[in-house]
């Protein structure tokens, strides 16, 4: 089930960058009051702009208004600067960084998108120490991207440290961006589980099936959090995640639960997005991986030619999320070719002439137009894919697999 995370978390991506501004004007929340005071008469600061690699460390022995204290009052006064900036300017510059990542996520280009958020970061230790809700939600951005370049396991762990930010500061289970957080590590367990081969060996559909639980538990522990604090009626967060509850069933085998979910999610973001939202299109794209899997497969195009209409119009033709869905269509002219091919060869099966030249077991091969449109999808998202993502990306080999399975079952291909 392709296109599982985009949309749901570019709906956040301006949060960081607002709250910071916030920060600068001394306009914080009344949750934030709990993790930093501002001075009424906050004076700027030097600070040295060479930043140490990594993202630093959480040390429950210091108090984080201390980290916080020290970061505002103190430099060397002899030390060589490269660069000095006061606070201010400081933070300016990491909002520049983030705006920079959200339009690289935007465009899919979610490597250069990391390295901004990695700037942004740096810069947000420096000025604000480890312990900040801003620093916890560039994390998690990174993570999210980490996720769009199929590295589920250092989303997982960059995740993790974002959600132990939120943990010594008290946050946890009590502020919406701890939840979304909590959804984003269900995400990167769900992107595992869906990596994993399946019918291989019982030891590999057993590891799916604990990794879906778990993704389960969490999109559950997130939802808890958005009903308690968040009283919109519908609400973009909780039809996030009947979106993502509905990928690991759609994981799982269990199709009729996916479509439930899928639907309950389109309901509401119709409501709340409208129809020509790209988030629509990607819960329609998933819609028609359910209907795929329960054989419907005239009814699965269908929705994958919305899913792709919308989105193309959105994203424009060399955007990976499009390439997605090209993928997802090929796959479904590749079942349907396929399941022509059976029903023809069984039709054959039945003749005297087929038995006495091809044998009685012997199936046609993937012929046709279904074939043919499968390659054209196929070509486009594989060309996106490699130029987008890099020749080392997952979908690109997985593409190429398709590819080769798919032509030397074609009599007179290449």
């Amino acid at each position: 089930a392709k296109m599982r995370f985009a949309g749901v978390s570019i709906l956040v991506l301006f949060l960081s960058t607002l709250e910071a501004q916030r920060f600068l004007q001394g306009d914080l929340p009344p949750e934030f009051q709990n993790f930093i005071e501002i001075e009424n008469d906050f004076q700027p600061y030097e600070m040295e702009m060479e930043m140490s690699p990594g993202y630093g460390s959480i040390d429950e022995s210091n108090e984080f208004m201390e980290q916080f204290s020290h970061a505002l009052h103190s430099h060397s006064q002899g030390a060589p600067h490269k660069r000095t900036v006061t606070a201010e300017a400081a933070l300016t510059d990491a909002m520049s960084y983030q705006e920079n990542a959200v339009q690289f996520m935007r465009k899919g280009r979610y490597a250069e998108a990391l390295q901004f958020y990695d700037k942004c970061l740096k810069i947000q230790l420096k000025a604000l120490g480890d312990l900040h809700p801003l620093v916890a939600q560039t994390i998690d951005f990174m993570g999210v991207a980490l996720l769009r370049l199929d590295r589920a396991y250092d989303a997982l762990e960059t995740f993790e440290k974002s959600l132990a930010i939120y943990q010594h500061l008290g946050g946890a289970g009590k502020r919406v961006d701890w939840a979304l957080t909590v959804m984003h590590v269900g995400q990167a367990l769900e992107l595992q589980a869906e990596n994993i081969p399946k019918k291989v060996s019982q030891l590999q559909d057993n590891q799916i099936d604990k990794l879906t639980k778990e993704a389960l538990a969490k999109y559950n522990m997130a939802l808890e959090v958005f009903k308690v604090l968040e009283r919109e009626d519908p609400d973009i967060d909780i039809a996030n995640i009947m979106h993502c509850k509905g990928n690991v069933y759609n994981i799982r085998g269990q199709y009729k639960e996916a479509l439930r979910h899928f639907k309950y999610a389109l309901g509401d973001k119709l409501q709340i997005l409208g129809e020509n939202d790209p988030s629509v299109a990607w819960t329609k794209n998933n819609i028609a991986n359910s209907l795929k899997g329960l054989g419907q497969i005239d009814e699965a195009i269908k929705w994958y030619k919305e899913a792709l209409d919308m989105v193309s119009k959105h994203f424009g033709h060399d955007h990976p999320e499009v390439a997605h869905v090209h993928w997802n269509l090929a796959l479904a002219y590749q079942t349907k070719g396929e399941m022509e091919a059976e029903r023809r060869a069984a039709k054959g099966r039945r003749s005297f002439w087929f038995r006495l030249f091809f044998g009685k077991g012997r199936r046609r091969a993937h012929e046709g137009s279904d074939f043919l449109k499968m390659e054209k999808h196929l070509v486009h998202a594989f060309d996106v894919f490699q130029s987008r993502l890099g020749q080392d990306h997952t979908f690109v080999s997985s593409v190429l697999l398709c590819s080769v399975c798919s032509l030397s079952r074609s009599p007179g291909r290449r």
